[in-house]
């Protein structure tokens, strides 16, 4: 007689050891995006978004603690909390709590966000036990993922949590109910860890005192992504007042469509005019640097990062988008907190 031994691989799968990946790493093998969420379904490529891996590298950074990123719209910025969360399910599975500005987006991330990734992931699947999970509190192996909105305080005052990840917080309300800020609440809950915590805190920024620009001005490190000129090779910052759109003999145009057809980016040292078809090699190339001299603490480290560097935004898109502002002062006081 035959026997069936598939339940015996399946035993031994569960209690294989996980392989040492970092983030980046196990997002390439195990991750894939689905047509509902994304406009380019499949594997997921941290070759696609190269400013992404040194974001979710530091998650598997043991000297890490905390990462800030303040990010723009259209960079990838909800994957990269994605990969971390099926990171953790995967390779290190820990009580994790995921907080959104409300209830209702919380529990529409987990709808059609998470667990389109559960179902698209083999490494997932196997680990997700449905009948007992509920909308907004998730089992898997060896872990409990809840998820909530910021305005819940009996979500955020409660069981001790390992893993926290902290979305859109410039859009939380200043106060959880009757108790003190979300953000204080949810780190309360992480004191259980003092060791092997890890805090990812992002936002795309509203104000200097909007509470993600607060938890980068008090990193450790920070960090800005620099790429490489494609005609003299210097690294440098992509900037909004590098953006030029002119008739090719230095004479400004105007009106939305002609800015966004003549739009390029010049780069400061050489003067070249750098074409969008050149920001893809530009963005391999990329590497994360800091600013400011003599720190090398990174228990806290913040990533910034605005729209020019994003592949789905063009440099006539940043010109557009110029023209379409109130007023040169408005998007100036934009860029002061966000950098565009």
């Amino acid at each position: 007689m035959e026997l069936d031994t598939a339940w015996i691989r399946k035993a031994l799968r569960q209690l294989r050891p996980p392989e040492k990946l970092t983030v980046s790493e196990w997002a390439d093998r195990n991750r894939f995006l689905d047509a509902k969420s994304s406009n380019e379904p499949g594997r997921w490529k941290t070759s696609r978004t190269p400013y992404l891996k040194g974001i979710m590298d530091a998650f598997t950074d043991p000297a890490v603690e905390e990462i800030v990123f303040v990010k723009p719209t259209q960079v990838g910025g909800t994957e990269c909390l994605l990969n971390m969360l099926g990171y953790i399910i995967d390779q290190d599975p820990s009580p994790t709590l995921a907080i959104y500005p409300s209830d209702n987006l919380a529990e529409s991330i987990s709808k059609n966000r998470i667990r389109a990734m559960i179902d698209k992931s083999p490494a997932l699947t196997d680990k997700y036990r449905e009948k007992e999970s509920k909308l907004l509190e998730l089992q898997f192996s060896g872990m409990t993922l809840a998820l909530t909105g910021a305005n819940s305080p009996s979500q955020l005052a409660s069981r001790p949590i390992r893993f926290l990840l902290l979305d859109e917080v410039d859009k939380y309300p200043p106060r959880a109910g009757k108790e003190g800020d979300p953000i204080s609440l949810a780190r309360e809950r992480t004191k259980t860890f003092a060791y092997n915590k890890k805090i990812f805190t992002t936002s795309t920024p509203t104000y200097k005192t909007g509470a993600v620009w607060q938890e980068f001005e008090s990193c450790e490190t920070q960090l800005y992504f620099y790429v490489p000129c494609p005609y003299c090779g210097e690294y440098q910052r992509l900037r909004f007042r590098q953006v030029k759109w002119d008739d090719g003999n230095g004479n400004p145009v105007e009106g939305i469509t002609a800015r966004r057809d003549a739009a390029y980016y010049q780069c400061p040292y050489c003067g070249g005019k750098i074409a969008d078809a050149q920001k893809a090699d530009m963005l391999r190339a990329g590497r994360w640097q800091q600013e400011q001299e003599g720190k090398t603490s990174r228990k806290k480290v913040g990533f910034h990062l605005n729209a020019i560097y994003s592949p789905w935004v063009t440099f006539g898109d940043v010109a557009a988008e110029w023209t379409k502002s109130v007023s040169y002062t408005h998007l100036r006081a934009h860029e002061t907190c966000a950098d565009l």
